[in-house]
Formats: C-alpha cells, structure tokens, sequence
C-alpha cells in the first residue's frame, strides 16, 4: 500500500512539473515579468518573490504613490487655495461677506500682498456668499469686474464687459442653482454652482481723476442680501498690511480643505476631489492627518513648489509669445486653458493662479481698442533669471501699441506680490510725466537698484538682495500689438553695464 502511494505521488508530481508544463506552456513575454531584484532611481531596492513584493517593497511603493497624489492635489488645486488665501485675508482686515466692498481709495502699494496686483487703477473687492439665499450688488459707475468661485472659475463679468450693463450700471442679482424662487425683473442674474465667490474690479478713472471717481463708487455701489436693506460698509486697503497668498508648505492642505468641507462639490473637479479623498480630505469628514501622512504631504508640497516655481524660469513649460522673445503668457488657450481639442493645459492653468488673480474671458483680449493684454518676463536676453544685482534695459517700440497705456510692473518672485523698494508704484507706466523718449521715437526703460541719473522717469527701482519678474501690460491694446506685428514688439532685458550705458 505504502509502495503504491508513494508512486501514485511520484505520477502525480511529474503530471504537474513536466505533463502540464508542456501542454499549457505559455510565450510569456518579458515585458510582463517583474523580476526578483528590481533598482528604481527613486525608489531605490525593490524585492519580489516571484511577482509578490516583500513587505518594505510595499511600503516605498505606497509611499511614493501617497506623494505623487498629494502632488497632484497640490498643483490642480493651486485655484481653490489661492480662492481661500484671497477670502481669509479679505476676512482678517474686515471684509464681512455680503456686507463690506473693499477698496484701494489711494492704489495698492508693496504693503498689501496681492497676487501681481497694479498701482495704476483702485481695487474694488468683496466676498458674495449665496449659501443663505441670493446676494444682490448695485453698481452705479462704470468698474470694469468678475465674479469667480471657489474653484476660481469665471461665473460672471461685472460692469463694462457684461453685456447688459455696458458700464452703465445697473442691479445684479446673484442666486445659487438650487434657488427655487422666482427672479425679479430688472435686474441681472448671475446663476451659479458655488456659494463663496470673489468680487474683482477696478475702477475706471485717470490720476487726475482718481478721488471723485472712488467718492462716486462709494455713493453708488451696494452689497446685500436679497430682501434685506442695503447697508455696505466700506474698508480702505491702502497701506493696509495683510496676506491674500496661500501657503507654500503642508498649510497648503488645510486651506483646499477648509473651501472642500463648504462648498458643494460639484463646484470642483470629481477627480482632483477623489484624490484629495485618496490623501484625507474628504467633505464631511475630519482632515486630520497621520504622522505619515503628515510627512507625505510635506514632502509632495517641496516637489510641487519645486515644479511650479520652475515655471518663471524654464522655457519648457511655458510658450512664448513671440518666437524671438522671452516673454510668455499662460493664458494662450483662454480663460479656461482649452485647447482646440478641448483638453485643458494643466500647467498654464496652474502658472496662471501661482502668479495671478482674477478669470474672465475679457482678460484673453482679440479686439483691438478694448480690455488688456500680458506679458510675463522673468528670464532676459540671454535666458537667464531677473536678477536684482544687474541693470537691464527694455526698448518699447516707437508704434502705438496701446490706445490707452503701457505698464510695467515688478515683483517678488518669492510672494508674486509687489516688489517692496523705496518706489511706491513698485513699476512705471506710459502716463509718467517726464518720461525720455529716443531719437527714433522708441522710450527706454531701466531696471536697478539705483536710479540712473538723467533717467529717473524711465526707471523701475530693483533689490540687490532679490530676483523679480514683470508684467507689461497693454490698456486698450492696438491692432499692430495684437497681430504680433514684429515692429509692435517690446525688446527682451537687455543687461548693460552701468558705467558705460550711463558715461
């Protein structure tokens, strides 16, 4: 009996290892089999028996996909922070939503972190909360506006480029999709998704101008919930020193939280929020992170800072204006960074909120005479970084590229904000009085830490101490400029040497 057990296994053993072998022997490729010693650059050892990784395997592996998410969510969701940042700094000097209207009576200044704001026009801003039923605001002057939403996505223009106000003013009524009352007759209605919005405009004046024109907008702008009576408060923002920029570090996380946990999620997207959801933020639940997650995230918030602030510098992730410039914009695609396809270009949307505020299609100007249009420079002549330490110059051409002005404005390129020197416009502008002008018509501006003599009116103060970057604007863009007339184009920075630009 022993004997016939034993080879009833013997039989058995050979069936398996050479019998079935043979007849369902497989072409595996090798391009499916993971071998038991792998090197990854990143990762570095990974260990498998026969395609099960060992337990330490597991674990690098967990680890890096948990970061590589938190990435991720960090760079798509760079809008909804930058919404946050914007709504919490308003909040800390006493912007009450739906109460209070902001304003820069005397123009910002580098005491003021913005998001490259100007010094040529007042800021007007406030926060429109639809959570508890429909908001209206009154505008009675001509302000040139939007209204985003926490996504930081155009829900509506306010003033001379919705269509029917046309800067003549008029009452905007704005109500959530879920309102179910009737909407009254004449007014504007702006329908939207979110609850919390951001209220961008700016008043349309001149210098000369500037203190009646903000005492007309005071008189005559209103911000209120629908059915009660108006009574707006207003906040000077000059000079006032506060934050609207988020956070660079694992803060990051809390502030998209904070907007996730309020807002319905239909306002953002399904697949960045089921990330989120992948790392801890989820909408009704708790953020309350793990010692590990809490590495993690500190760890995909360095890589993603690391990437998107080498968007200023690397010419590969971002497209040039003119193929014989440095000059870039990230709003090629439009305000909704679509392509023709229809595919959304991740990396200029995310540029485009790291450095700026504010979205509506006006800001992608195609009619000459009309809204504005942008430059960034943040590398010069030669490709490399802006650097305080050096003088450069910029020739704008002789041919009228703006109906209105020229800007230019500098910044930091740690806070995108204001660059703060001595120079309160923190830039200069076409309307300067005294500004030189070229034989051949052209205007030269400088870039320095110290103003060259003779060329103080042509000249934007730099730090030793700092990096910056710039944005030129055009109000009021010409035709020329706008078809990229080779004639119409501003020069690159140019360095020079002070000693014999200036002999």
């Amino acid at each position: 009996m022993k004997l016939q057990l034993i080879a009833t296994a013997i039989a058995a053993s050979l069936l398996s290892s050479n019998v079935l072998a043979k007849v369902y022997d497989a072409n595996v490729p090798e391009s499916i089999v993971t071998p038991n010693n792998v090197e990854s650059v990143y990762l570095g050892e990974l260990d498998y028996k026969d395609g099960v990784p060992s337990q330490e395997t597991i674990k690098k592996a967990e680890d890096f996909a948990d970061v590589a998410t938190a990435f991720r969510v960090f760079k798509s969701g760079i809008p909804v922070a930058s919404i946050q940042g914007l709504l919490t700094g308003h909040e800390k000097i006493g912007i009450e939503p739906n109460r209070t209207i902001g304003i820069s009576d005397n123009l910002l200044n580098a005491h003021s972190i913005w998001l490259t704001a100007n010094t040529t026009t007042p800021y007007v801003t406030g926060e429109v909360d639809v959570k508890n039923g429909p908001v209206v605001l009154e505008v009675g002057t001509p302000l040139l506006g939007l209204l985003d939403d926490a996504a930081f996505k155009f829900v509506g223009d306010i003033g001379v480029t919705n269509p029917q106000d046309k800067g003549k003013g008029g009452k905007y009524f704005i109500y959530h999709s879920s309102y179910e009352g009737e909407l009254p007759q004449g007014y504007i209605h702006i329908e939207t998704k979110g609850y919390q919005h951001w209220l961008l405009a700016r008043v349309i004046t001149t210098p000369k101008k500037l203190d009646a024109d903000v005492q007309a907008l005071k008189d005559t702008i209103q911000l209120y919930p629908y059915g009660t009576e108006p009574n707006t408060n207003f906040i000077n923002m000059t000079d006032v020193k506060y934050n609207t920029v988020h956070a660079m570090n694992h803060e990051f996380y809390d502030e998209i939280n904070t907007l996730i946990q309020y807002e319905p999620t239909e306002v953002f997207d399904a697949e960045w929020l089921s990330m989120a959801q992948s790392i801890g933020i989820e909408k009704g639940k708790a953020f309350k992170p793990d010692e590990r997650m809490q590495r993690i995230l500190s760890e995909a918030a360095k890589i993603a800072t690391a990437d998107i602030r080498s968007a200023y510098h690397d010419p590969n992730k971002t497209r040039p204006r003119w193929d014989d410039r440095n000059y870039f914009t990230p709003l090629v695609d439009g305000h909704e960074f679509k392509n023709d396809h229809g595919v959304i270009h991740e990396e200029n949307r995310a540029i485009f909120h790291f450095m700026a505020t504010g979205i509506t299609p006006a800001m992608k100007t195609t009619k000459a005479g009309q809204g504005s249009d942008y430059l960034v420079g943040a590398r010069d002549i030669n490709g490399d970084s802006l650097d305080g330490n050096k003088t450069y110059k910029v020739v704008i051409p002789s041919m009228k590229i703006a109906e209105k002005f020229w800007s230019f404005m500098i910044y930091d390129n740690q806070t995108r904000s204001m660059l703060e020197t001595e120079q309160r416009k923190a830039g200069v502008d076409g309307l300067k009085s005294g500004q030189r002008k070229n034989a051949d018509g052209t205007t030269t501006i400088y870039f320095s830490a110290e103003a060259p003599k003779g060329w103080e009116n042509n000249w934007v103060q730099t730090r030793k101490d700092k990096g910056f970057n710039i944005l030129f604007r055009t109000y009021s863009p010409t035709q020329e400029w706008l078809d990229d007339d080779p004639r119409a184009r501003i020069s690159d920075f140019i360095p020079v040497d002070p000693e014999t630009e200036f002999k």
